[in-house]
């Protein structure tokens, strides 16, 4: 993208639009060769990317469920933002790495 200089409202490189997309694409690899049933992923449903990993999940493997943890009340009342699913993920000895 970079060297395409593909820029956005002539601010910045379009280089979230195409990672979402190879991500999902390597997740559903992985599911495949793991025989599972199920992808999922961690976009907030606030924004783009949420679309990004669906759709292509939904293009290139129609079959599988899609999980989208914070799309679901619950979760969201549990862990409103990043801070708290850090929080939550240091208490329980998860190692992260917050942005």
């Amino acid at each position: 993208m970079i060297r395409a200089n593909a820029i956005y409202e002539s601010q910045y490189y379009l280089g979230t639009s195409i990672a979402r997309p190879l991500i999902a694409k390597a997740q559903l690899d992985i599911a495949r060769r793991e025989k599972a049933d199920t992808v999922s992923h961690g976009a907030t449903g606030k924004g783009n990317d949420q679309c990004r990993f669906e759709f292509t999940y939904m293009a290139l493997a129609p079959q599988l469920q899609i999980i989208s943890p914070w799309k679901i009340d619950a979760f969201r009342e549990k862990f409103p933002g990043r801070a708290e699913m850090i929080a939550y993920c240091r208490a329980h000895r998860i190692p992260v790495e917050p942005r």
